[in-house]
């Protein structure tokens, strides 16, 4: 039922926006509504702002024509609210715009990324604002006269809601299982001799470039990146948000044509050379040795990951262990805290691994691509039907915007039927 979206947030994210001016005679009729137009580069703008809006899997082609339909309708809607002399006030409007607002922000992790989100669309802030603006205006309209025509007094039985919920219990009351995790994570670490192997080797390498080797022969001789080391360790033009933060640490500073000293990275030890740099994108080469990771350290983490939980087991602290032990920086100072699951949604083998866990228990060695983890099941709620009581308010909300929009769909087709409408696009 949490699927369920109000009648009037659909109209609204329907209706069109910024209107652009009658004025441009290079701008296409789409279509018109009596003695009203409603102009291409409305409808171009309308399908843009809900595609920056939500997810569709429809086409641009598919898009347009539905755009157009609910403008279409809308246009009638307005138009009868003007016969009907219905209006909605300034601060309405403004109460209203600034709740979209606040909604659509919630969609973005923080302030930067929505503002992105507006730079990346052509378009700033205020210029969001006038968009609600106009926008919210026609929908509280709309909203006014549907009422003023007695189209929103609508009955919902008792007896109503029981047959919907008897139909449709076994989807619309399932309540998914779901579960709160912590972890501990053991990267599975190459022993000390591959590791002192690859700095000896490494500091070779960058000796020979120090005495005047050339940085690309010397790539094509000695680097174990194989997918690099033909063009002379040669990666291309790349976006310094993209480079793996070891690397943007390196070539921060770096001038174009220097060479980096020899540094740990996830894969072992690199040498970089800037070849360019320019704005946002960087042009890099490198030469890498990879410390490469045996099935000896692989057996050696598990079992230390097998002994942490043997310690649990016996009532050592969870939280002190994490901080002891834990290689995951995002989660090692907050109790090795994951979140909240719905157990259906997780990837295996974490799904697998907690199936059969109570609350409070943890979970054998589980490998991933990121090492082991030992994971705890925090909180656990198994999946459930919910009875009557505990949802029938959203059945009756479901039922009730599900025979307002019956009723303003019969409501158009009236007004429709009085009113001359030509599409000029297919």
């Amino acid at each position: 039922m949490n699927k369920i979206v109000k009648i009037w947030f659909l109209i609204f994210y329907f209706l069109v926006i910024n209107l652009a001016s009658a004025s441009n005679i290079a701008d296409r009729i789409a279509a018109t509504v009596g003695d009203e137009i409603i102009l291409e580069s409305e409808l171009t703008e309308g399908v843009e702002f809900l595609k920056m809006m939500h997810q569709s899997p429809a086409s641009d082609s598919e898009l347009k024509l539905q755009v157009l339909d609910e403008m279409i309708k809308n246009r009638l809607i307005l138009d009868q609210a003007k016969r009907e002399t219905v209006d909605v006030s300034r601060n309405e409007i403004e109460d209203e715009v600034e709740k979209n607002i606040q909604a659509l922000r919630q969609k973005f992790n923080d302030e930067q990324e929505f503002q992105n989100a507006l730079v990346k669309e052509g378009i700033n802030e205020r210029i969001l604002r006038e968009r609600y603006r106009t926008d919210i205006r026609k929908r509280l309209v709309s909203q006014k006269l549907m009422m003023k025509k007695g189209l929103t007094t609508i009955n919902i039985t008792p007896t109503e809601i029981k047959k919907f919920y008897d139909a449709n219990k076994d989807s619309v009351a399932r309540q998914p299982g779901q579960v709160t995790l912590a972890h501990i994570l053991f990267i599975v670490k190459p022993s000390t001799q591959a590791e002192e192997n690859g700095q000896k080797k490494i500091s070779e390498i960058y000796d020979i470039i120090l005495r005047g080797g050339d940085f690309e022969e010397v790539a094509k001789s000695f680097s174990e990146d194989q997918l690099t080391k033909d063009r002379g360790g040669y990666l291309g033009k790349i976006k310094t948000d993209l480079l793996q933060p070891e690397v943007q640490a390196v070539v921060s500073n770096m001038k174009t044509g220097e060479v980096s000293q020899p540094f740990r990275s996830r894969n072992g030890y690199e040498i970089i050379k800037v070849i360019s740099s320019k704005g946002e994108n960087i042009e890099l080469s490198h030469i890498m040795v990879k410390v490469q990771i045996s099935r000896d350290d692989t057996l050696q983490t598990k079992k230390t990951a097998q002994k942490i939980r043997a310690n649990l087991i016996k009532g050592a602290n969870f939280d002190s262990i994490v901080k002891i032990y834990s290689d995951d920086p995002l989660t090692k100072d907050s109790s090795g805290y994951l979140g909240q699951f719905y157990i259906f949604g997780l990837q295996e083998p974490f799904r697998s691994a907690i199936q059969s866990l109570s609350q409070g228990n943890v979970s054998e060695p589980v490998l991933s691509e990121h090492g082991y983890h030992l994971i705890k099941v925090v909180q656990k709620q198994e999946e459930k039907i919910l009875d009557l009581t505990e949802i029938q308010d959203e059945i009756r909300n479901y039922l009730y915007e599900d025979h307002l929009k019956e009723r303003l769909e019969n409501y158009i087709e009236k007004v429709a039927k009085t009113t001359y409408i030509e599409k000029h696009i297919e």
